[in-house]
């Protein structure tokens, strides 16, 4: 009733008059108030009809909030809250742990504290309900398998506390959060076929001390061209300055493009053509990065409305910075050939576009006429196909047709089971037994995916 008619006294009265010259994180609430409201009555009885009964339970009321009040603000003040996770790296299918701790530092018994939280870590489900004697710790662990991948919440979180008689009730509330990053899965893939060439800037550029390449077409000269391509046999013949169109071959420095166009997608989960992009994405990233072929690499696609573009670049950062930027990915409305015609002038020459499509359909004709016009400005093409079994035989159109453009290709089934090979190395403690019955602590090392 007192909510109803006067909302701003209501909350004055359950909390603020309580949580007085606490810190803001910590609040106490009056949970049960009505027996507060018979104290008048209770102190008018005894002043017109004296008796032992008004004395009572004058005394029994107040004594018990002046000890709950006094219990649970002594624990408001005292009691602490720690959490920590374990461990720095995540990829999708490992397990995430975390340790958390209650420690009592009241010299009164914690007879309940919940732990209530907010993390959005799909799965996730910390919450637990402990007590510890005074002056006391209580410690727990929780273990969750980070199913998919994506950047996810670990809190925040609030304990709260009570006094025996359930009068009051404390709340510590922490707004901090830790951001857990779940990278995609990496697995190894079968051979990629990549155009001819693949020379590295470093091989080119070597290559150019030994000699010039041979031409393979000559054509009329141009604004900008250097005089050292002049072909004087043919500018004689035709009277014209000719010259000489060389052999192209494509760089060592390759573009991973991912399309997560919406309406292209197929299944769901890790046997969806969304999922399994972008584990593709990953391991190719992977395996170009940390291969024996080692090259440059970068990535384009486009996640919602933003566009992923990572210029290519070699070594293990940009490993890391690739899968950091496909952790995240969610489908986008735009198409594959609609990112193709805004990116290609950006791309630049000489490069290898690596595409990963599930738009094996009817609209396929169209990121494939992005490709053959990429080609013309000096860009190479390869592309990794990716259906559910449902809609395999409906690809039989697009491979046909980049089998016709000499666009190397493959066609992968979202069902066939690839080997993980991100790997690294952690410690972890074992109890072994005696044959005596004792027992004793090792750390073991191992290798995990």
């Amino acid at each position: 009733m007192l909510e109803r008619l006067a909302p701003r006294a209501a909350v004055w009265w359950r909390t603020r008059l309580w949580s007085q010259q606490l810190s803001p994180a910590n609040n106490i609430e009056l949970r049960i108030g009505w027996p507060l409201l018979l104290l008048p009555f209770l102190l008018f009885g005894q002043l017109v009809t004296p008796h032992p009964v008004w004395i009572v339970l004058l005394v029994t009321i107040a004594a018990l909030y002046v000890i709950g009040y006094a219990w649970v603000r002594e624990q408001a003040q005292r009691v602490r809250f720690t959490r920590r996770r374990v461990g720095a790296i995540l990829v999708a299918g490992d397990q995430l742990h975390e340790e958390f701790a209650v420690v009592n530092g009241s010299g009164l018994p914690l007879l309940w504290a919940a732990f209530i939280d907010a993390s959005d870590l799909p799965g996730y489900a910390p919450g637990i309900v402990v007590a510890c004697g005074a002056n006391q710790e209580y410690r727990w662990r929780t273990t969750v398998e980070c199913a998919r991948r994506g950047v996810f919440r670990l809190g925040p979180h609030r304990l709260e506390l009570g006094d025996p008689f359930g009068l009051f009730r404390a709340t510590q509330v922490t707004d901090d959060f830790e951001t857990a990053l779940i990278y995609p899965r990496v697995v190894q893939l079968p051979d990629v076929l990549l155009p001819r060439g693949g020379a590295d800037a470093h091989a080119r550029r070597r290559r150019s001390l030994l000699g010039t390449r041979p031409a393979a077409s000559v054509r009329d000269y141009a604004a900008g061209d250097s005089v050292r391509l002049v072909h004087w046999p043919t500018t004689a013949h035709r009277g014209r300055l000719t010259v000489k169109e060389l052999e192209q071959e494509p760089s060592g420095d390759v573009w991973i493009v991912l399309d997560l166009d919406a309406a292209e997608q197929q299944g769901q989960g890790a046997e969806g053509t969304l999922e399994y992009g972008v584990m593709l994405a990953a391991s190719m990233a992977a395996e170009m990065v940390s291969g024996a072929d080692r090259r440059a690499v970068g990535l384009l696609a486009a996640s919602g409305d933003a566009v992923i573009s990572l210029a290519p670049q070699p070594g293990q950062a940009q490993l890391w910075a690739i899968m950091a930027a496909l952790a995240p990915a969610r489908p986008s409305p735009t198409p594959l050939h609609e990112l193709l015609r805004r990116s290609l002038p950006l791309l630049g020459r000489r490069h290898t576009l690596l595409v990963i499509t599930p738009a094996t359909g009817d609209r396929a004709a169209l990121w494939i006429a992005e490709l053959v016009r990429g080609a013309g400005q000096g860009l190479f093409s390869s592309v990794l196909a990716v259906a559910t079994p449902e809609v395999v035989e409906r690809a039989a159109a697009a491979l046909n047709l980049l089998a016709q453009l000499d666009i190397p290709h493959q066609l992968l089934r979202t069902d066939t089971r690839l080997r993980a090979a991100l790997t690294y190395r952690r410690t972890r403690k074992v109890i072994r037994t005696t044959p005596t019955g004792g027992a004793f602590t090792v750390e073991v090392e191992e290798e995990v995916g």
